[in-house]
């Protein structure tokens, strides 16, 4: 399965949602494209196909998610509300139905696509994205721990904590 592959989306789209369309004039869709082409070794029309199933996937996978932490948000505020445990349990119990829904929906979208990936690429192909996905994840995460460190200087500088 293309694990890693999942992650990078769910990091994309939790930092750059606008940009998951599959239009070539956004600047994901362009660089999975160059990425699939000179990495993965895919033709212009197979890197298309399969970057317009990604943006589809990016799409549907961010709704969910949407609704997923709207969720999220009306449990906190009846956990935290007032009222008894009892109360409360009436209240989270045809949400939780919908969160769980959600979840599994989520995990059949990202078999669905792993699938339509899959079918689209050769076996050579398949371990050439993996390895790439895998490289870009690493890259990802490390400029976002980056990130969180230079914030957290820069929020100790603020707070006068530390000199800059």
């Amino acid at each position: 399965m293309i694990r890693p592959l999942l992650l990078l989306s769910l990091l994309a789209m939790a930092t750059l949602p606008a940009w998951a369309q599959a239009d070539e004039a956004q600047p994901l869709a362009r660089f999975r494209m160059d990425q699939l082409q000179q990495t993965v070794g895919l033709p212009e029309p197979q890197a298309r196909l399969v970057v317009e199933r990604w943006s589809r996937y990016d799409r549907e996978l961010f709704d969910k998610t949407h609704q997923i932490q709207a969720i999220r948000r009306q449990f906190s505020d009846i956990l935290l509300g007032p009222g008894t445990e009892e109360d409360k349990s009436l209240k989270v119990r045809p949400l939780l139905d919908q969160f769980v829904d959600l979840r599994r929906q989520q995990v059949e979208l990202k078999q669905k696509f792993e699938d339509d990936i899959r079918a689209r690429l050769s076996p050579s192909q398949q371990v050439r994205l993996i390895l790439k996905v895998e490289e870009m994840q690493r890259r990802m995460l490390e400029a976002l721990r980056q990130g969180n460190t230079e914030r957290t200087e820069r929020k100790a500088i603020r707070r006068g904590r530390v000199q800059p």
